[in-house]
């Protein structure tokens, strides 16, 4: 089995975007959402940019963007020639469509999804796989809406019903996992879930936009040295 990619997101300087390449994340999220608590402002973006590009170039940095228009999107592609752009809200697969580099789309789960209809679950299929039509969606990135009420991805596996609801998703499509993971549930989640990916913003830090480097490290040692039981799955690469 290949290891679940790791995206370290919501990175706001070079020291925590240095210290999540040498922890050997695959992807970087910079968070270009003004008027949130991990916004990057364009000039340190470009910093960074620069930084990574010399000593750890073969990480993907993501640029995530929520219902913002698309000249504003490509100005961002434009002048820090990002590798991927996360889509974090309403974008309907059109939308995504114009998007002139690969794209994450997320996914919100609801805490209740494995509990409710068959219908309602049919729908969150039929949703991924309208935006995995789309040749520039290449990875769905599935995580808790804010004021949830669960502390993590783990609240839903309540039962083995449940548990093998959401495993048969990500089983599926390509996905990024999210919502609440830390260095001390992710081999949890991980066996649990069997994602393709994980990915981890608050759950390395010491507070928002400020990265706990340890964390970082002990995240990324966790994921890298996964070892999962004999009936761990194969699921479709994050990462085609």
């Amino acid at each position: 089995m290949i290891a679940p990619r790791i995206k370290i997101c919501g990175i706001t300087n070079p020291t925590d975007a240095m210290a999540a390449a040498q922890a050997s994340a695959d992807w970087l999220g910079l968070i270009f959402v003004p008027n949130t608590p991990r916004f990057v402002p364009l000039e340190s973006a470009k910093e960074m940019m620069r930084q990574l590009r010399v000593t750890h170039p073969k990480v993907e940095v993501v640029g995530v963007f929520q219902n913002q228009s698309l000249p504003e999107i490509e100005h961002y592609l434009q002048i820090l020639n990002l590798d991927r752009v996360q889509l974090h809200g309403q974008e309907s697969p059109d939308f995504c469509a114009q998007i002139s580099v690969p794209v994450v789309k997320t996914l919100l789960l609801h805490p209740e999804l494995p509990q409710r209809s068959e219908l309602e679950i049919s729908a969150l299929h039929r949703q991924a796989a309208a935006f995995l039509e789309i040749p520039q969606v290449q990875t769905l990135l599935l995580d808790l809406p804010k004021g949830s009420g669960s502390s993590s991805v783990l609240d839903m596996a309540r039962s083995d019903a449940d548990t093998e609801t959401l495993r048969a998703f990500l089983s599926d499509f390509p996905c990024l996992l999210a919502g609440g993971l830390t260095p001390d549930n992710i081999q949890q989640a991980l066996q649990t879930f069997q994602p393709a990916g994980v990915d981890v913003a608050s759950g390395v830090e010491q507070g928002p936009g400020q990265k706990d480097i340890d964390q970082i490290k002990r995240f990324c040692h966790s994921v890298k040295n996964f070892k999962p039981q004999p009936n761990h799955g194969e699921n479709a690469s994050c990462n085609p």
